[in-house]
């Protein structure tokens, strides 16, 4: 169990890393994305828009247009291949949610062998969605150490404040947001979304620090020294999940929107 003390430090010291500034602005490309996206939510018909936003070249567009293309009413083959296309070309150049998008829609089909590996990919660089969808997949019977620490890991991702958020909900919050003030330009909405997410983080927190990280449904079973082992393991393959949302988010900025930076340094002490 985590001192109370000790967690209140480890939460002061994420937020305080960052400061209170308010977030930055998104590149002006990542901005028009975003934009482009929005205003699909006021177009006569709305998967045509999201198709349209491979027209960027950027992941962001990818994944949105073969997101929209595989959810069509008629998927032949030749839309398939053009969509799984998308997806994997940005998946191939380390764009989070392509991998999430792989997992869901050969899961589908015919590749769920290959669903699973994209979807562990997914949990492992920080997409809380796909964490949660794999701890339910895997036998735990409370004895073996190795599956004690992947379903604990898996609560972890999927409990941090810092792990990808679904890109649905987050885009459906800037909607909202904007639609609530009309005056107000995108990064001022972004801002307002940002600021309500990060006051929300901080029950998320809580709950990561007091709840998961303990992980005595995990634990309870095995004897001490592979407990020891087991919190070792989990937390180091956190640390390096942190890394990789880090990562995501400098190469690709329009990925700050789902995640909240401030949380990105939130780890139990050794």
């Amino acid at each position: 169990m985590i001192d109370s003390v000790v967690w209140q430090r480890a939460l002061a010291a994420c937020v305080l890393a960052w400061g209170a500034a308010a977030q930055a602005a998104l590149p002006q490309a990542a901005q028009q994305d975003v934009q482009r996206r929005l205003d699909c939510y006021g177009a006569a018909n709305p998967s045509a828009c999201e198709i349209t936003l491979a027209d960027s070249g950027t992941p962001f567009g990818r994944v949105h247009r073969g997101s929209a293309l595989l959810l069509g009413v008629e998927v032949d083959a030749a839309t398939r291949a053009r969509a799984m296309e998308d997806l994997r070309s940005a998946a191939e150049e380390g764009y989070t949610p392509a991998y999430e998008s792989l997992a869901v829609f050969l899961r589908r089909g015919a590749g769920r062998s290959e669903s699973l590996q994209w979807r562990w990919l997914a949990a492992e660089h920080g997409h809380a969605a796909a964490a949660k969808h794999l701890g339910g997949s895997i036998d735990f019977d409370g004895t073996d150490r190795q599956s004690a620490a992947d379903r604990m890991f898996l609560s972890w991702v999927h409990c941090h404040p810092a792990s990808f958020d679904s890109d649905g909900p987050v885009m459906s919050e800037l909607n909202t947001a904007r639609k609530a003030s009309p005056g107000a330009d995108l990064t001022q909405v972004i801002a307002q979304v940002h600021a309500k997410r990060l006051n929300e983080a901080k029950a998320k927190a809580e709950n990561f620090l007091h709840g998961c990280v303990p992980g005595a449904y995990y634990l309870a079973s095995l004897p001490p020294d592979d407990q020891a082992w087991v919190r070792k393991t989990v937390r180091a393959r956190m640390a390096q999940t942190l890394k990789n949302i880090k990562e995501a988010v400098r190469k690709f900025p329009d990925l700050e929107l789902l995640t909240l930076p401030e949380y990105q340094d939130l780890l139990p002490p050794p």
